[in-house]
């Protein structure tokens, strides 16, 4: 920090909101593109991304930036947005193809599956807004249906069904499928590539210096010293454990919360249908069951 001119050293100075600036943005080396899925502290990774990017002038594309949206429905009919851009796009909640993802830093922030699931239960019925009010009509009859059933549904063909989205990613279902079909596609895709670097929820939230430290990596900043300090800063907070309310947003950020919300036979089916999943991204290993944080086959930054 200049003490003279109260600027740091990205030419900023500091302010309660985000940071803003006179210079022109800055084209990275390559593109940043950050897949996640629904209910997997994706606003957080937004947050960070944002301000990663804000603070290093790069232009940031993101489903949550009305200025600067990315056109999904554009891009699932071919074109190929992301390529024809310069900078970083996310967070992306489900695969979509691109000619960019063979030479981009491709950042793929996952969680436990299991507790994907059991999070999208309290979305669908409880939190997101939408076209009826929570707890009322068809949402109301899939909780008073219960969550074992829910949860079932939505990684087989009954999740085609269901209208509405409230956080589950059905508005593009007929592009990314159910959320085994999500998991499947990001394993076959991106998992093992050379330039993915994979990140989990339960790192994010149990061990926030080390997750973003991955995070800013991805990015190849020739100082990231200011800029992780900038964010972590400003996050590290937003991922704290709370007392759970289920009409938040933010309802429970605690990993294995399926444990406590699903029937042990619930839990058993799960752990059958996404057996290839969990074990590739290290939710069978012993140092998830030892710590809490995944360590996952064939990635960077681990």
């Amino acid at each position: 920090m200049d003490k003279a001119t109260g600027k740091n050293k990205l030419g900023s100075r500091p302010r309660g909101g985000l940071m803003l600036f006179r210079n022109k943005w800055r084209d990275p080396d390559r593109n940043i593109i950050a897949f996640t899925t629904h209910k997997a502290g994706s606003m957080v990774l937004h947050r960070v991304l944002k301000d990663v990017c804000e603070l290093n002038r790069i232009r940031y594309y993101s489903p949550n930036e009305s200025r600067t949206m990315l056109p999904f429905d554009r891009m699932f009919a071919g074109r190929d947005f992301i390529a024809k851009k310069r900078g970083c796009f996310g967070p992306i909640r489900f695969f979509v193809p691109s000619k960019a993802i063979a030479e981009a830093s491709v950042i793929l922030h996952l969680r436990d599956p299991r507790d994907v699931l059991t999070s999208m239960f309290y979305s669908y019925c409880y939190m997101h807004a939408g076209e009826i009010d929570a707890h009322t009509g068809y949402r109301k009859e899939v909780a008073e249906a219960g969550i074992d059933h829910f949860v079932l549904d939505m990684v087989a063909e009954p999740f085609y069904a269901y209208r509405g989205d409230y956080g589950i990613g059905s508005r593009y279902k007929e592009h990314v499928g159910t959320v085994l079909d999500r998991y499947e596609r990001y394993l076959t895709e991106l998992l093992g590539r050379p330039n993915t670097t994979v990140v989990s929820y339960e790192e994010m939230v149990l061990a926030f210096p080390s997750w973003l430290e991955k995070i800013v990596s991805a990015f190849a900043l020739p100082d990231p010293d200011e800029t992780r300090a900038v964010v972590a800063a400003r996050h590290a907070n937003s991922v704290a454990a709370g007392e759970e309310d289920v009409w938040s947003h933010k309802r429970k950020v605690t990993p294995g919360d399926h444990r406590e919300k699903l029937q042990a036979e619930t839990i058993r089916e799960l752990d059958k249908i996404f057996a290839p999943v969990l074990d590739k991204l290290g939710y069978s290993g012993r140092a998830y069951a030892e710590t809490g944080i995944p360590v996952p086959h064939c990635s960077r930054g681990r």
